[in-house]
């Protein structure tokens, strides 16, 4: 008989970006406590952005009760057992988890970034191995898990411009505009044509706008970022101040462009990001539990809000603006080359929540991104009239975190169960159902919340 656990609580990591909120107020750092343990205790003078719960070997997960052993080392002693048959005959050249499951807890932009498809990667990794320390292809996705951020900007960087309608819980940037957006923004916002200071190419676009002119236009932008940065931040300056006096854009939704503008350039003033975001970029606003997805080469910056966030398992990333200029010079010329420039309505990029099939009680919904790595799933309990559910088995490993209450998680196999505050993490092998009691939910409502990462749904 099998003396493995079916059942294994894990200690994930942390990640400490300046774009995370701080201390307490940070999602990332309250369920640290039990998401990290041994210890674990907030600074209130420091950004926790990120919980990683994954092999990735720039934070991985290691057993809560064994710290010294890793969750890679673990699933190594029996591929079969911890992945699954499916997902060892489908990548036999590794025992890591396909995936990387995280939660994100933002004040203030990401850097504006790409996550590079496998054949870019596997580039990157031969020429620069400190930085990509992977070769795999990163496309992912954002779900929306925070309140609204009417109710909890205050404590961020421009907490004090809101951008978004009043149950709007996560924004950020995602892909291009469409083209002829971006053609009317061109031509009412002189600034922008300055900050790019190349009127011929300007007004090629203008007359015949096309993907390959949105290439030069916006790869001459974020190089003048780096390499005239007082022009550009000259440019910004010029904008801020006509928003401020009271000038209209005299665009469609210029309220809030103008709002995005203060917001973006209060936490980073003058960068080439402020106007290559605002006026290029789609604006993405989501309720809770709405969600995104972001293919290998897509375009993004993640502004405000707390999410689930998934991906394939790598850490590889391009950056072009919302950095130093010194980290950003080597990189704006692979990032402009590698773009998709995919230009099409923010709707584009919106990943649906389903009905999860493998859901008994009907409590657990789906994001099914179009890759093979991963499902992401939501449980929403209540005390009331919602406390149970039970998640029938999958081929393949699941992650999950209690994000709201304390829950009960038992699996089929081995009788066992773990009683977890928000925060616990635990690591199911597959073959498993699951079984979810809510033991104390949180607010009004009673409310409990579970996040699932699983292969082979």
């Amino acid at each position: 008989m099998s003396t493995h656990k079916n059942l294994i609580r894990l200690k994930a990591a942390t990640q400490e970006y300046e774009w995370g909120k701080t201390g307490s107020a940070s999602l990332a750092a309250r369920l640290g406590k039990n998401a990290i343990g041994h210890g674990f205790q907030i600074d209130e003078s420091k950004s926790y952005a990120e919980v990683w719960m994954g092999t990735h070997p720039n934070g991985p997960a290691h057993l809560y009760d064994d710290p010294s052993t890793s969750l890679l080392s673990l699933i190594s002693s029996d591929p079969t057992f911890y992945l699954g048959e499916t997902l060892v005959r489908k990548w036999p050249s590794t025992t890591h988890v396909p995936y990387l499951f995280k939660v994100l807890s933002i004040k203030k932009a990401l850097p504006l970034q790409a996550h590079p498809d496998k054949g870019l990667a596997e580039q990157l990794q031969l020429k620069d191995p400190s930085n990509f320390v992977d070769a795999n292809h990163k496309p992912e996705i954002a779900v929306a898990i925070g309140e609204p951020l009417a109710m909890t900007s205050s404590g961020t960087e421009g907490g004090d411009v809101h951008v978004g309608d009043e149950d709007t819980a996560f924004t950020g940037f995602v892909g291009f505009r469409p083209l002829e957006d971006i053609k009317t923004y061109l031509q009412k916002v002189p600034e922008i044509a300055n900050a790019i200071g190349d009127a011929m190419l300007v007004a090629s676009f203008a007359q015949s706008p096309s993907t390959d002119l949105l290439k030069q236009l916006y790869g001459k932008l974020l190089k003048r970022g780096v390499e005239a940065r007082e022009e550009v931040a000259a440019a910004i300056a010029k904008l801020e101040q006509r928003i401020k006096k009271g000038g209209s854009l005299g665009v469609p939704n210029g309220e809030e462009l103008a709002r995005l503008v203060l917001k973006v350039n209060s936490q980073y003033p003058g960068d080439a990001g402020v106007l290559a975001t605002t006026f290029f970029m789609n604006f993405a606003k989501l309720k809770k539990g709405e969600g995104i997805y972001i293919g290998a080469d897509d375009i993004h910056a993640y502004l405000e809000g707390d999410i689930i966030e998934c991906m394939a398992i790598s850490d590889n990333v391009v950056n072009a603006a919302f950095d130093a200029p010194e980290s950003l010079a080597s990189q704006v010329s692979t990032f402009v080359d590698m773009l998709t420039y995919t230009a099409r309505p923010v709707s584009h990029w919106s990943l649906p929540r389903e009905a999860y099939p493998h859901s008994r009680e009907g409590r657990t919904s789906k994001y099914d991104p179009p890759m093979e790595e991963f499902v992401v799933l939501g449980t929403m309990l209540n005390g009331k009239s919602a406390k149970t559910e039970h998640l029938t088995a999958v081929k393949g490993p699941t992650i999950g975190i209690v994000t709201k209450g304390r829950a009960r998680i038992a699996v089929s196999r081995g009788n066992e169960q773990l009683d977890l505050d928000e925060g616990g993490v635990v690591f199911i092998p597959p073959g498993n159902d699951i079984r979810v009691e809510l033991l104390e939910g949180r607010g009004a409502e009673g409310a409990g919340e579970i996040w699932w990462s699983c292969f082979g749904v």
